[in-house]
Order: C-alpha cells, then sequence, then structure tokens
C-alpha cells in the first residue's frame, strides 16, 4: 500500500512540475509566505533556453528577425561561413544555425523570430559566447 501511495505522490509530484511556466527561476526568487527567496546563479544561455518561445511547428516564419554573425565574399568566405556555423551549431543545437549564399556573399544567420526582443537576446548571447565575431553579430531582417 505505501508502494502504491508513494508512487501516486510521485505521480503527481511529476504532472506539477510539468504544468510550471518555462520561467522558473524568476519564480523561485520570488519571496514565499516566510520571505525567503531563493538566488540562482547561472550562465545566461540557461535562461536563454529556459524562456526561448520557439516557432510551432505548423507556423513557418516566413518574415520576421534573425541573428547574422558573418557576411564576406573572399576567396575563403564559403570555408569560413561553414566553420563558423559548426561552432556555433555545436553551442546551440536546437537553434536554428544556416550559411547561405546571397550573392555575392556568404553569411551565417542563426535563429529567425517574430520579434526584434527575441534576436536581440540571442545577439547578446552569441557575442558573450563568441566575442571573436562580436564586430559581425548584429539583427537583421529575413524574408523567406
Amino acid at each position: 500500500m505505501k508502494k502504491y501511495l508513494l508512487i501516486g505522490f510521485f505521480g503527481c509530484f511529476a504532472v506539477f512540475l510539468s504544468a510550471q511556466n518555462a520561467d522558473i527561476i524568476s519564480n523561485l526568487a520570488a519571496p514565499n509566505d516566510s520571505g525567503a527567496t531563493v538566488i540562482v546563479h547561472q550562465d545566461e544561455a540557461i535562461n536563454y533556453f529556459l524562456v526561448k518561445k520557439s516557432v510551432d511547428a505548423t507556423e513557418k516564419l516566413t518574415k520576421g528577425w534573425t541573428v547574422q554573425v558573418f557576411s564576406e565574399n573572399s576567396q575563403n568566405a564559403k570555408d569560413e561561413a561553414f566553420a563558423i556555423e559548426k561552432k556555433i551549431r555545436a553551442k546551440f543545437p536546437n537553434e536554428d544555425v544556416r550559411s547561405e549564399r546571397i550573392s555575392p556573399f556568404w553569411k551565417v544567420r542563426v535563429g529567425k523570430f517574430a520579434e526584434t526582443d527575441a534576436a536581440n537576446t540571442l545577439k547578446e548571447l552569441l557575442i558573450k559566447e563568441f566575442p571573436e565575431y562580436k564586430g559581425g553579430i548584429y539583427i537583421v531582417k529575413f524574408t523567406d
């Protein structure tokens, strides 16, 4: 009997946790009835992925904002673009990272967003993670 009660308790607890919103960190930081708060020290990347609002798979964005990391038309621009794409994809495997040829330039773009605020959040995170590309990271409009 205790076994079933324990399983039931953990089942209810799991349902409760899955019902929580993605911004759990701010919920933890809010004072409880006794005035106690929780201070969470974490990397910005974790917060970005916790609060990121992904586009529904059925709703594909055809226009909006993206973060451009690289744009060049040198002789080795294609190789550079694919190398940068690979580095970013390794750090952000769930993000849309792509190398594109928009004549005469090779470009590396990350993410597709309806709002500039979301694109700006990713831009700041990319600058922090890849300071060597800081001069070339900015938000641009896209249309498919």
